[in-house]
């Protein structure tokens, strides 16, 4: 941990900065990739029990994560328009409920493990692949999922499978062969042969024209005409195992990667002209240094390569020669994954399994030269010595298959509460010399697991049920926890919520939920009422955030934009441009920080870096009431920026090293920030070596 102070015009501008390096999750293998285009859905599913739902509309973001009921995690996704179909080896095909987070259909078509699944263009049947080397083909029209047919048993597991686009044929490729099936009547048309047997099918891609592509374990590449079953042409890409394959809309760039070396290779499709006669050839087009571990998934969404593997980052590249950049979203875990004792300088830090309470490092006493007036540029930073390093206090742990989904620590460090899936644990803390002591006895019923733990100013408890969007207070006493009351706020936020924040004086309930609805209600004491939603904003929310003793809210969307909204007078403060962040454009803003001391100072973060953003000083607060047009905002949709409530400014950026995933920004006293960061290298360490590549030239 380094401390860094920045000052800016003002005196109070000057900040210390705790940069906290030691939060590190273990990386989670990518398995499986898959798009829907209606509802511009990126479904990922990794090594570990989740399904995450990232939304591609703007700026990626994860959205929602399906957990899991059982330790085995899914091999293969698909989509059906909206619907999310998943299989894994424990032989099941489970439909999900993307809205509600749950299993919808369970089916277990053979009782062996399912390698493989693909969806027909006319999205009506499921083709699933089995250990055994069955291929069941299963209708999923009128909301159902029926059995159809078996096709005849081949020799060895379906490890890949794809309908071609009239959905009469399918292909499928195992150790040795690819084979193409008639589908209504479940025979072998035809049966391909690889250059060897023991090499095995990990990829295949059909395309329009009867073109088949697989990719397997020798490193080839291999082309067939499905209507003759010719081979066109085989070229070695890669030392071993093409793991994926993905081609664009146009069909015309090919896109493989796999382990050794694990680069993303590019090909385009080439006239070729020799003598009188013209073919069609895929020639190497450029390649992408995108990951050091091997790759398991690839998708190409509008001309963007969407890539994953063993190191569990999803990573962003384009497939254009002009267009080299490269974003990259490490395996960050879904909601808040650090909580402050602002009292006693503790951060308790969330792991899918364990929390970690740390005592934070003190700065060593300044100088007298330090503490001359500050006259360096805004945006400038120094490193501070520290006098005491960061210290490791406590670790509780839950069994592995448990998950924790949400932790936080009392401003007091008095109480430490966490949840898991299935159960709530609240702990008393007591300090010199330190203890905890969970509470097990007389805990009241309404203590459920929670995906929201919130603290309030007021000493009171408050979670949020995932299952029913109901809040519930709890007032916490000496070993004591009483229930006071519940907020139903299932009636406005119908979906998932995201977001939730209450008012430091509690007067005010802002949650925001993934159907793009802001909701705020209005406390009295045990009372509550729906006070207005927010106008609904075509972006999803990736942040949210009240100031302290003042009823604005301020909301970060997916496009970039920022505004802050007055609950009193109903209006719009201020508002951003899209994008005011050009970064913003890949990262979205996952984090808002509001000076206590100046409300015109707005500091947000992305993954990459942090912001300083200024409210424009010329504009009249007059004239902001009067410009700001009255509307009915349950039901109002607003497109652009109201008269004059325009005004955020970028000031400066606080730039970050590059390796390093900012995951939480918060607010330690009025002139100290906490940053939390995943460092890739720290992230990558528990791999074995990535795969050198000898180099032309090099010993």
């Amino acid at each position: 941990m380094t401390n860094n102070a920045k000052k800016e015009p003002q005196q109070r501008g000057k900040h210390q900065v705790h940069n906290v390096r030691f939060y590190t999750i273990k990386p989670r293998e990518i398995v499986s990739l898959a798009y829907s285009k209606s509802s511009k859905c990126l479904a990922l599913s990794r090594a570990t029990p989740v399904i995450e739902l990232w939304n591609l509309e703007h700026a990626p973001y994860l959205d929602r994560v399906i957990h899991l009921p059982t330790d085995s995690h899914v091999e293969s996704i698909a989509w059906a328009g909206n619907r999310l179909f998943s299989v894994d080896l424990s032989g099941k095909l489970i439909e999900w409920d993307v809205i509600k987070l749950k299993q919808r259909y369970e089916h277990s078509p053979t009782g062996n493990a399912l390698w493989s699944i693909d969806v027909n263009p006319a999205e009506t049947d499921i083709a699933i692949g089995s250990e055994e080397g069955h291929i069941n083909i299963l209708s999923i029209e009128n909301d159902e999922i029926t059995y159809k047919s078996l096709f005849n048993k081949q020799k060895g597991r379906v490890l890949c499978i794809k309908f071609d686009k009239t959905g009469t044929k399918l292909v499928t490729g195992t150790e040795g062969f690819v084979r193409i099936w008639n589908v209504l009547k479940g025979t072998t048309l035809h049966t391909m042969t690889l250059s060897e047997k023991n090499v095995i099918v990990w990829s295949l891609q059909v395309l329009s024209d009867n073109t088949i592509i697989a990719g397997d374990s020798a490193g080839f590449v291999t082309v067939w005409d499905a209507d003759n079953a010719t081979q066109i042409d085989s070229t070695r890409v890669l030392d071993k195992n093409v793991f994926a394959l993905a081609v664009n809309n146009k069909e015309d760039r090919l896109v493989c990667s796999g382990m050794q070396p694990p680069l993303i290779r590019i090909f385009s499709k080439t006239k070729i002209k020799r003598e009188e006669s013209t073919s069609e050839r895929w020639i190497k087009f450029l390649q992408r240094d995108a990951h050091k571990h091997y790759v398991k998934s690839l998708l190409v969404i509008d001309d963007q390569i969407y890539s994953g593997g063993r190191d569990g980052i999803l990573t962003i590249t384009s497939s254009e020669r002009m267009q080299a950049h490269l974003s990259q979203h490490a395996p960050f875990l879904k909601g808040s994954v650090a909580s402050m004792a602002i009292s006693k300088k503790l951060l308790l830090l969330r792991y899918p399994n364990s929390v970690h309470l740390w005592r934070l490092g003190s700065v060593a006493p300044q100088g007298e030269d330090k503490k001359k007036p500050w006259a360096l540029p805004v945006g400038h930073t120094e490193e501070q010595l520290l006098e005491l390093p960061p210290q490791k206090l406590l670790q509780l742990n839950v069994k592995e298959h448990n998950f924790i989904q949400s932790a936080a620590i009392s401003s007091d460090a008095n109480w430490i509460c966490y949840s898991t899936l299935k159960e709530l644990r609240i702990s008393r803390l007591k300090s010199d010399p330190l203890q905890v002591e969970r509470l097990v006895d007389d805990l009241p019923e309404e203590l459920q697991p929670a995906s929201h733990i919130i603290f309030t100013k007021q000493g009171d408890l408050v979670l949020l049920n995932p299952q029913n969007n109901h809040l519930s207070w709890f007032t916490l006493e000496e070993d004591l926890v009483t229930f006071k009351y519940t907020i139903d706020l299932s009636e406005k936020c119908k979906n998932t919520i995201s977001h939730v924040v209450i008012s430091s004086h509690g007067e005010y309930i802002v949650a925001a939920s993934s159907d793009h609805i802001i909701s705020v209600w209005k406390l009295h004491g045990k009372q509550y009422k729906h006070l207005l939603n927010l106008p609904r904003h075509r972006a999803g929310t990736t942040a949210l955030s009240m100031h302290e003793d003042y009823p604005r809210v301020v909301v970060a969307y997916a496009n970039g934009q920022l505004v802050e909204y007055d609950l009193v007078n109903r209006i719009f403060t201020c508002e951003t441009n899209e994008y005011l962040i050009p970064e913003t454009r890949r990262h979205c803003i996952n984090g808002i920080s509001l000076d206590p001391q100046n409300r015109n100072i707005f500091i947000v973060h992305t993954e990459g870096n942090l912001y300083v953003l200024e409210r424009d000083q010329h504009l009249d607060p007059k004239e902001l009431v009067s410009n700001s047009k009255s509307k009915k905002l349950s039901n109002g949709n607003r497109s652009s920026v109201d008269g004059g409530s325009k005004g955020l400014s970028l000031k400066t950026t606080l730039s970050r090293q590059v390796r390093l995933h900012l995951v939480h920004v918060s607010r330690l006293s009025p002139n100290e920030l906490v940053n939390v960061s995943i460092s890739t290298n720290n992230l990558l360490a528990p791999l074995p070596p990535p795969y050198q590549r000898k180099k032309f030239g090099a010993s």
